[in-house]
């Protein structure tokens, strides 16, 4: 009998299909020769089916070199399972191997298959693509488990849906319980639903609930059970519940992560370009949704986009080209856009910066010189004046720039941020661009609000004094915080990117963003891959991050960063871990559709409590007194050693569990070695007054999501578990 791997392939529907031994081919199965690497099934009727893929390595090693990603496609749906495939994924060598993946195929349509194999070095593990095939699922199953949004508000009318179907030749009267779990372990009963399906029918069950006063991570969970009440299958999708979309926030790349025929960069394009892609996108918006959000992405920034970032972020004009990039947008596709956003429950942050960049500023300079900051001459200070055709000069497109744009120059400069009349402008016209467009928060590049120059009468703006300085640049970050939450309610979300290097220059300002559930975005991270960094070994990089996510969280805030510009897979994968388990969260260069196991983003979104919530997850403060990990390796978890107060009032220690990278700097391995999972790791915890620790917990996504009771044994004044397996990241909760 072959030997074979369990590996669970984390699909968009949330249902979930451990590897298969080998076997002689079901009845009604499709399949393709040896060999061949895509099969095209055709129209296939609705319902749930089962996609294997047999494959094959000629060795193994401890290696994420990605092999193959292996792809269920369907038309609007692309990639509606994706897994990569890596030499982790295998248990024996020359041994064909089964990996089956689930999938709901939710209206009839073309369905295909493809192992899209990766070209390697010759060093690295060779795949052979044995077979490919696919089958109706065989019983009476789960299609998909979709909770309807992947992040609600708090009280917010929530509505999803279960499939079921019938992959028999009779009729079958089965019970569909549902439920919602959160936390660690609350679960709330939604219900039983008694369902009657003919033979090959797929139906869908609504499901309906009001999110309440919760929030953080949860779960949709559908059980099907017989007539005798024996469970049949089990399904769960996860989403999020919060009020500010930093404090659950994941955006990402690949699929799912943009607006199909979206509004983004572009040279310049001609409007009818534009207008195509408008149409195509309300095309899209006129059909059901497909009840999937891939990668777990939960809000969307737009880039660049307005005609200027200060004093027009809501234009008069359907299309213009936007002051930073020279991108031609529409007023139309940018709303398009947000209302498929809205739709799937994703939000939409606005990007803008802290001074004038863009084209026509120059009217309001000619009205009210005053907002404006200027040289010791008393010229504008002006970082660039100039007409814009000279700078694009022959990129420009056949239409030429001039029909659209509201001057022909591009001013940038900054603003005299002492006087909130300024402010107030930069605030109505973010209210005015939320009414027009949907904006559920702004982030701002490049800081804050500098106080800079000199006032048009030749003072000096801070008065010479770097105290005066960071004084007028936190009271203009305050104002505008205060300012938009009364104007557009306290959930609109405010943050900036300002690195923790920088805190020094304004610490009052830098302080006052991360106030009030304010975001800081950290941009150095992207050039840690840089032999030059100082955070280029992984022990600085993480020690750097520590200290600064931990500085924003002490005063409120949410902490992110950028990830890696540069990056071979073993980086992209620690990267992963290190930002999720330092409780920070992720910005660009970062996905969860690339990684060897598990699905981190899947992971912080069911358990986004035990990470994100900086007002009752702390750092355990004697964490080397009180705990003691003992494992077949190198283990880290000091940094990452936490204590939580619950909203019942129980307390829960967190220890996470990291298996370090093999190398010590990163983006130097291109073979792409990890370590050897960890075994048997011993984990204790001397409890102190007032501790009743009654249970213990295992979660992890690697290889799959997991939470397992660890049995719990007490000796003294400590209490101890043993963790069979860490692979990569592991969490222990003593509650």
């Amino acid at each position: 009998m072959n030997k074979v791997t369990t590996i669970i392939l984390a699909l968009a529907a949330g249902l979930l299909l451990g590897a298969l031994p080998s076997g002689a081919a079901p009845v009604g199965e499709l399949s393709g020769p040896p060999g061949q690497t895509q099969l095209a099934a055709g129209t296939l009727p609705a319902g749930v089916y089962e996609a294997t893929f047999r494959l094959q390595v000629n060795r193994l090693e401890q290696s994420v070199t990605p092999l193959a990603t292996l792809n269920v496609n369907v038309p609007g749906y692309p990639q509606a399972a994706l897994k990569q495939i890596t030499p982790l994924s295998f248990t024996a060598a020359n041994t064909p191997t089964d990996f089956v993946v689930r999938f709901d195929n939710f209206a009839a349509q073309n369905v295909d298959l493809w192992a899209d194999v990766k070209k390697v070095d010759a060093s690295a593990p060779q795949l052979t693509v044995e077979k490919l095939s696919l089958r109706p699922l065989p019983g009476v199953g789960l299609g998909v488990v979709w909770p309807g949004k992947i992040m609600y508000k708090r009280q917010e009318d929530a509505q999803g849906l279960v499939a079921v179907y019938n992959g028999t030749a009779q009729p079958q009267a089965v019970t569909l319980r549902l439920a919602l779990e959160s936390d660690l372990q609350r679960r709330r009963s939604l219900g039983d639903v008694p369902v009657k399906l003919a033979p090959g029918e797929r139906r869908e069950v609504p499901v309906k609930w009001n999110t309440g006063a919760e929030q953080w991570g949860f779960a949709l969970v559908a059980t099907l059970a017989d007539a005798a009440g024996k469970t049949l299958d089990e399904g769960r999708e996860y989403f999020s519940v919060s009020d500010n979309m930093w404090a659950v926030g994941i955006t990402q790349q690949q699929r799912g992560s943009n607006v199909p025929n979206g509004p983004g960069p572009n040279p310049s394009s001609p409007v009818s370009q534009i207008q195509q892609a408008e149409d195509q996108l309300a095309a899209v918006l006129a059909k059901p949704q497909p009840p999937v959000y891939w990668n777990y992405t939960n809000y969307a920034e737009y880039y660049a986009w307005a005609p200027e970032d200060f004093f027009n972020l809501a234009p008069s004009t359907d299309h213009w080209y936007s002051g930073t990039g020279n991108y031609t947008m529409s007023k139309r596709h940018l709303q398009l856009a947000i209302q498929y956003l809205h739709r799937r429950g994703m939000r939409a942050e606005t990007y803008t910066n802290p001074f004038v960049i863009g084209y026509g500023s120059e009217k309001i300079f000619e009205k009210h010189p005053e907002w404006f900051a200027y040289q010791a001459d008393g010229q504008l200070a002006l970082s660039s004046y100039y007409e814009k055709k000279l700078e694009i000069g022959e990129h420009l497109t056949t239409e030429g720039p001039w029909g659209l744009q509201l001057s022909p120059y591009a001013l940038l400069t900054n603003i005299n941020a002492s006087r909130l009349d300024v402010i107030e402008q930069h605030v109505q016209q973010l209210v005015k661009s939320h009414y027009m467009f949907g904006w559920d928060g702004v982030r701002f590049d490049n800081a804050v609000y500098p106080a800079f120059g000199y006032d048009w009468q030749g003072h000096k703006i801070d008065g010479g004094s770097p105290a005066r300085k960071d004084q007028i640049e936190a009271q203009a970050w305050r104002y505008l915080r205060q300012r938009l939450q009364q104007e557009l309610g306290p959930i609109f979300a405010v943050g900036t990117n300002d690195d923790y290097e920088f805190r020094g220059r304004n610490p009052g300002a830098w302080d006052e963003v991360c106030k009030n559930g304010g975001l800081l975005m950290e941009e150095v991270p992207r050039s840690s891959y840089s032999p030059l960094s100082v955070n280029n070994r992984w022990v600085d990089y993480i020690a750097r991050y520590h200290e600064a996510g931990e500085a924003v969280r002490a005063l409120g805030g949410h902490h992110l960063t950028i990830g890696f510009d540069m990056k071979y897979p073993v980086d992209h994968l620690y990267s992963n871990v290190l930002t999720y388990v330092d409780r920070t969260h992720p910005y660009a260069n970062i996905n969860s559709d690339d990684l060897p196991l598990g699905n981190y983003a899947a992971f912080i979104t069911r358990y986004s409590a035990l990470y994100w919530d900086v007002e009752h997850v702390k750092l355990l403060p004697d964490a080397e007194q009180r705990v003691k990990v003992a494992a077949s390796g190198p283990v880290w978890w000091k940094d990452y050693a936490c204590v939580r107060q619950t909203p019942e009032g129980k307390r829960q220690y967190l220890i996470n569990l990291v298996n370090p990278p093999a190398q010590e700097r990163i983006y130097s391995d291109p073979t792409n070695k990890v370590r050897a999972p960890l075994q048997n790791v011993a984990v204790s915890l001397t409890l102190q007054a007032g501790d009743q620790i009654t249970a213990a917990y295992l979660l992890s996504a690697d290889p799959t999501m997991t939470r397992t009771a660890l049995p719990l044994t007490r000796a003294g004044n400590a209490v101890s578990v043993t963790v069979p397996t860490v692979w990569f990241w592991s969490l222990v909760v003593f509650e």
